[in-house]
């Protein structure tokens, strides 16, 4: 139902014969625009008797989102493939623009920053290159070549730490390729009923490598390696593919991108690995963890970005917007990194 709250009056009422999503959009009041189950866009407008359907736009593109513009005159839809415009004065004649880009991949990017906050790492999920990003000039540093998939990694000090599937290699800046690396870790995977990495830490004490890896038949599963041996300590069943050391090293969040993470504790003796009973808000989390602010900026659930004060500072444009799982807070820095995106986006705010 859609109302007129000045006058208390019934502009839309429609039975659900159609599914419908919450991704809608208002001009100044002449046009509604919905999108339904089924992918396409339902266009109401303005009548003397409340809205009439006037176009059903048939979209052929993942995750569509409509958006009106202010005076009414034009509609976008945008999503994974393309982004579509149309006049609303007539849909007689095709889109007048179509703009059509190459699918993106879906993996997300993973991004630490240096404990100055000068540098951000950076390397897409799967790939086999990661970028060191000098964040006050904009320029790329240096490009490391790890010769393996990267799932995960960590600046410790002066070191980086890239993860991959069956070992993690450090380097201490600014030396580049395998063969300036000060050491390569290998831990010994066990395959039986698993499918791909999904995500990967290191412990800031450099003692533990923690894995997700989600099954082939569903299901994530959460493993724990001695760097100093390579050795299996642990393992268990996990409802998040994130996981992150606790800056004291002695617990593991594995988030969800609903939001949510278990807490692990690595207690030693024969049971290494144990969960404990709680899940956390990782938009709250406490300091030193990767999803929350150390100097009080968050993220709101209408995507703003507020300052220490409370203050409204940026609204994150449609393009920007993800889960809490998949941005990194350091000092005044800002990276997002879903897989949306073709290159991370990095904010710096200020209050």
């Amino acid at each position: 139902m859609v109302w007129d709250v000045r006058n208390s009056k019934c502009l839309l009422h429609r039975i659900l014969d159609t599914g419908f999503h919450s991704k809608m959009s208002f001009s100044d009041g002449r046009f509604f625009a919905c999108l339904t189950a089924k992918s396409d866009v339902h266009l109401w407008k303005e009548s003397p008797t409340g809205y009439i359907l006037h176009e059903k736009l048939a979209i052929s593109t993942d995750d569509p989102i409509p958006l009106l513009s202010p005076n009414g005159e034009s509609i976008v839809v945008f999503g994974d493939r393309t982004i579509r415009l149309w006049h609303t004065k007539g849909f007689t004649t095709p889109p007048s623009n179509i703009f059509t880009r190459a699918p993106q991949r879906a993996r997300s990017f993973v991004l630490d920053f240096s404990p100055d906050g000068m540098l951000a790492v950076i390397a897409r999920q799967g790939d086999h290159t990661a970028t060191v990003l000098n964040l006050k000039s904009s320029v790329p540093q240096l490009t490391i070549s790890a010769g393996m998939g990267i799932w995960g990694l960590e600046v410790i000090g002066n070191t980086v730490v890239v993860i991959g599937d069956r070992k993690a290699i450090a380097w201490d800046l600014p030396a580049v390729g395998v063969e300036g690396s000060s050491r390569t870790i290998n831990y010994h995977r066990h395959d039986r009923r698993f499918g791909n990495t999904v995500g990967a830490s290191i412990s800031s004490d450099s003692r533990h490598i923690a894995i997700t890896i989600r099954g082939i038949f569903g299901g994530e599963f959460l493993y724990i390696y001695s760097i100093s041996t390579g050795e299996d300590l642990g393992s268990g069943v996990t409802m998040g593919q994130i996981p992150r050391f606790s800056p004291d090293g002695c617990d593991i969040w594995c988030a969800n991108r609903g939001g949510e993470a278990e807490v692990w504790r690595i207690v030693g003796g024969q049971k290494v690995l144990e969960r404990l009973e709680q899940t956390v808000d990782i938009g709250n989390p406490p300091e030193g963890y990767p999803w929350g602010s150390s100097r009080g900026y968050r993220v709101t659930d209408d995507w703003w970005i507020l300052g220490p004060d409370g203050k409204r500072l940026l609204m994150l444009p449609p393009p920007w917007q993800s889960e809490a799982v998949q941005r990194v807070w350091k000092g005044r820095f800002l990276a997002l990194l879903h897989g949306g995106l073709s290159e991370p986006v990095i904010l710096e705010l200020d209050p």
